[in-house]
């Protein structure tokens, strides 16, 4: 895989992005089951995780703290600290 030309990037559509009331941050058990009731339904979701960034060398990650999931046109911010006291879903 090559990477693209100036002129292909050029030629790409521009990235509308997302509007704040389309971004979910889950903090209780409501949103999260209207979150997993979206989700369920989709044939694709994008995923990402943040880290809390580390600035001193040799100081260890604590881990990711945020898992972002992407449906097609919102997204889904679960902060770990509120994923961890949940119990695990059986389907996911």
């Amino acid at each position: 895989m090559e990477r693209p030309t100036k002129e292909e990037i050029n030629a790409l559509p521009s990235y509308v992005g997302l509007a704040l009331k389309d971004i979910v941050i889950v903090e209780n058990e409501s949103d999260a089951k209207q979150a997993l009731e979206i989700l369920e339904n989709e044939t694709c979701v994008g995923f990402d995780t943040e880290s809390k960034p580390i600035f001193r060398k040799g100081q260890a990650s604590p881990g990711h703290r945020l898992s972002k999931l992407r449906p097609s046109l919102r997204r889904f911010c679960f902060r770990q600290d509120f994923l961890s006291p949940l119990p695990r879903q059986q389907k996911f």
